[in-house]
């Protein structure tokens, strides 16, 4: 094989599997450590992958420029899918957050058609305005300090509304999961800080992630994957993936 040949395959190795191990590129290629090296090196210059500790990770997108509005043009299947696994996780009465995120409207307009009574806490404008005639869910909205796009609130009244209440089950949104590093991120501290202050009042949390979520990263990192309980994914993740995923002690729904 030659070296450009071998080196695309890497490419579209660690691009399905998020990274690769300098070892096991070795063995796969026979070829020595060294020779993997310098193809990591020429690719990490082309912009194609990003180095690590004993391999090699996949270059990660910053998706900053989408704001709400644009992101709701993107094909909402996979957050159906979401939507109907968050909602199989419910029991009767259970006290939910459902925060800022694309997702969590989808699942609000699920809860509008159920018929399960719950308390569902929000900071979304969108979701209390789906909700708010439901005579089914106990709703609690969350105050604060409008986010720079209109459609919630965050800010430090928001955290110390939170604060206040003990929650059984969060749907977080998320902009960039690491499953390399072990970080979630999102655009701007508020919102981070914010999802800090719901994971820590709540038995159990779940980030809503749809496939690109793996691909891409926000500038405020707020937390590990050792902070949640779960992934609620939109399709089957490659197995190297869940397995990496899993000894966080995550359930991936």
């Amino acid at each position: 094989m030659f070296a450009q040949e071998r080196q695309d395959c890497i490419v579209e190795k660690v691009n399905q599997e998020g990274s690769v191990r300098v070892k096991d590129l070795s063995i796969e290629f026979d070829v020595t450590d060294d020779c993997i090296r310098k193809d990591l090196a020429i690719l990490e210059k082309k912009g194609l992958l990003k180095k690590a500790y004993g391999g090699a990770v996949r270059m990660k997108e910053n998706p900053h420029l989408y704001r709400s509005a644009d992101r709701k043009s993107f094909p909402n299947d996979e957050r159906i899918i979401i939507a109907q696994k968050s909602i199989s996780l419910l029991q009767p009465q259970d006290t939910i957050f459902l925060d800022i995120s694309l997702a969590s409207v989808e699942i609000a307009k699920q809860l509008q058609n159920s018929e399960m009574k719950l308390t569902v806490m929000t900071n979304m404008i969108e979701i209390l305005n789906l909700l708010c005639q439901c005579s089914h869910i106990s709703l609690v909205f969350i105050g604060g300090q409008l986010n720079d796009e209109g459609d919630g609130f965050w800010g430090s009244y928001s955290s110390q509304m939170v604060r206040s209440f003990k929650i059984d089950k969060a749907f977080l949104g998320v902009v960039g999961i690491d499953s390399v590093l072990g970080q979630i991120s999102t655009y701007y501290i508020d919102d981070g800080t914010m999802k800090k202050t719901i994971i820590e009042q709540s038995q159990k949390s779940y980030l809503l992630c749809e496939e690109r979520k793996f691909k891409e990263y926000g500038n405020y990192v707020f937390g590990s994957l050792n902070d949640i309980n779960g992934l609620i994914v939109s399709k089957d993740l490659n197995q190297k993936l869940k397995l990496t995923l899993e000894t966080y002690g995550l359930s991936i729904i």
